[in-house]
């Protein structure tokens, strides 16, 4: 069933609208691990001998930077290299607002989480958060086209069983944003990462924390967002 984007106002500031599941990226939206990740790739340039790698691709897989910066031959060198530095730093990286009570929120099997993380930098990162690992979560190494190509999302909604068309997507990048909406899913952009000037998306909030869902009469969920 698809979701009609529009939005019912209940109050000024307020917007409502019907979905059946979210699907979440994770760094930049649940967590934040700008720092962690910004260590690991400025250790990862100078290693690479890279002179003047300066790291600013949030929200493409990691294979992906890989492939762009350094020669086919060093491919596989640079992405275990960049792997290890990554699952092996997790300090300060921390759950953003709003997130926890949010997903704590949900009914089971109402979301998921769709990252550019490899399996086990995203399960790193997750423990180190404080946050449980939701079935059904899909990583980089679980596809075949990262971010910004739509696979990854289109993925997420089959694991859950719903229709793309009925899915919330909520992310903090560019890349995942245009993941989502190629993949055909109302998005909800979450500014921080990235400007609000830079995210285009159905919904904009600033924090998870004007993110509330409930059960509707239907079972569907409803989504409510507060403040601009």
């Amino acid at each position: 069933m698809a979701t009609d984007k529009s939005t019912h106002v209940t109050s000024p500031g307020v917007r409502q609208f019907i979905v059946d599941a979210l699907l979440f990226d994770l760094d930049g939206t649940l967590i934040d691990s700008t720092p962690a990740t910004e260590r690991a790739w400025r250790t990862w340039g100078l290693r690479m001998g890279l002179e003047n790698f300066s790291y600013g691709a949030h929200g493409i897989p990691a294979q992906a930077l890989v492939e762009q910066v350094v020669e086919p031959a060093r491919w596989a060198e640079a992405f275990e290299l960049i792997k290890e530095l990554e699952t092996s730093d997790t300090a300060g990286v921390v759950c953003k607002d709003g997130a926890k009570a949010l997903l704590e929120g949900l009914p089971p099997g109402s979301w998921t989480i769709v990252t550019s993380c490899t399996q086990g930098l995203a399960q790193a990162r997750l423990g180190t958060a404080r946050l449980a690992q939701p079935p059904h979560m899909v990583t980089a190494d679980q596809v075949s086209k990262g971010k910004p190509h739509p696979e990854p999302f289109l993925l997420g909604a089959s694991r859950l069983g719903v229709d793309i068309g009925s899915c919330l997507v909520l992310e903090d990048a560019p890349a995942g944003l245009a993941a989502g909406r190629a993949a055909g899913a109302v998005t909800l952009a979450v500014a921080g990462t990235s400007e609000a000037s830079e995210l285009e998306a159905d919904f904009l909030v600033h924090s998870l924390a004007q993110v509330r869902v409930d059960v509707a009469g239907d079972g569907r969920l409803r989504v409510t967002l507060s403040g601009g």
